[in-house]
């Protein structure tokens, strides 16, 4: 499997992307928001081109991967030199990490693109959050601190974070990594039921807010059981769901029925019509908007192995999501 094609990018015209429920500081989008370009180290850029050559089962489940993009050398002042950070580049920092340092970026798709009011769940897998063998001890001992004061130690996930649509607010609530440090295995399901509010609404048909739900759960099993056939390590990998947030999008996209059928006795099309007609509909399947997207991401420390057997760290993890999906779908009830 190839990238797909690689767009001309004018990097004096993108812009910082400012919609994302978790991750590093510095991640970038172009004008259209259709695409992210997110600084990134060699490993992950790797992780992609090995995926899409030797994995395409998998590669399916990542966003879709164009390339890199050189954004020049980073400007990284002397020590002598360097500015006092202000209050809101520290807070910065504490909720999504401080900016990596590199000249190069890769260029995905932007996943909340095509959705109106997008709410998006980062779940990272995994109660061992590094490489053992690359970490140093002073980043390894805080990781397995929070590893086992959050669901990471006891359940293999934690969120990340995570964007709700609020109708009231006509805005997004943001939860930051702190909100998903303090659930517990009991309690966790709470979170869930935040980010799926909109599908408890009396707008959305209680059948129609279970297909979803039960698709959404199929594309985790689906990601666990090429997991299981494959020898992986893909420490601090997350899991991403984004669902359209606000009632009246969402309930046009499970309620929405398919083309009318044509009478019998309606001519029947010349081939020119038939081609015109098939760019059209290829253009429509393009721009439609969809309901939810789940998708794998987060490869900084990820890599597929020859002897290494299966990534039970992460499948255990994609296990216990679909655990708590099912228990939503079982409220339906």
């Amino acid at each position: 499997m190839a990238p797909s094609p690689m767009p001309q990018l004018d990097p004096s015209k993108l812009k910082a992307f400012s919609n994302a429920a978790a991750g590093h500081d510095g991640v970038l989008s172009d004008p259209s928001g259709e695409l992210l370009i997110k600084p990134c180290v060699d490993a992950e850029i790797n992780f992609y081109q090995e995926t899409l050559a030797k994995h395409p089962d998998f590669a399916e489940l990542m966003p879709t991967y164009m390339g890199t993009l050189s954004l020049g050398a980073p400007k990284v002042p002397s020590d002598a030199h360097k500015p006092e950070l202000s209050q809101q580049e520290k807070d910065q920092a504490r909720l999504h990490g401080v900016k990596i340092a590199s000249e190069t970026a890769i260029v995905l798709e932007n996943l909340e693109h095509g959705f109106k009011c997008p709410n998006v769940l980062d779940l990272k897998l995994g109660s061992m959050l590094y490489d053992p063998a690359t970490t140093e001890p002073e980043k390894a001992a805080r990781l397995d601190k929070v590893s086992q004061e959050s669901t990471s130690g006891s359940l293999n996930f934690r969120v990340a974070g995570m964007k709700v649509w609020s109708p009231t607010k006509q805005d997004f609530d943001i939860y930051d990594k702190f909100y998903g440090r303090k659930f517990s295995a009991e309690n966790v399901s709470e979170a869930y039921e935040t980010f799926f509010a909109a599908l408890f609404s009396s707008d959305i048909k209680g059948d129609d807010a279970v297909q979803l739900l039960e698709t959404i759960l199929a594309e985790v099993t689906k990601a666990r059981h090429i997991l299981e056939k494959a020898q992986s390590r893909m420490y601090s990998a997350s899991v991403l769901i984004v669902c359209e947030g606000d009632t009246t999008a969402l309930n046009s996209l499970l309620g929405a029925v398919g083309p009318s059928v044509p009478s019998g006795d309606e001519r029947a099309p010349t081939a020119k019509e038939l081609k015109r007609a098939e760019a059209e509909e290829e253009e429509d399947e393009e721009a439609e908007p969809v309901a939810f997207k789940v998708k794998m991401i987060d490869f900084a420390h990820a890599k597929w192995t020859e002897d290494g057997g299966r990534d039970e760290n992460t499948i255990k993890g994609l296990k216990n999501v679909e655990q708590l999906l099912d228990g939503l779908i079982g409220k339906f009830d």
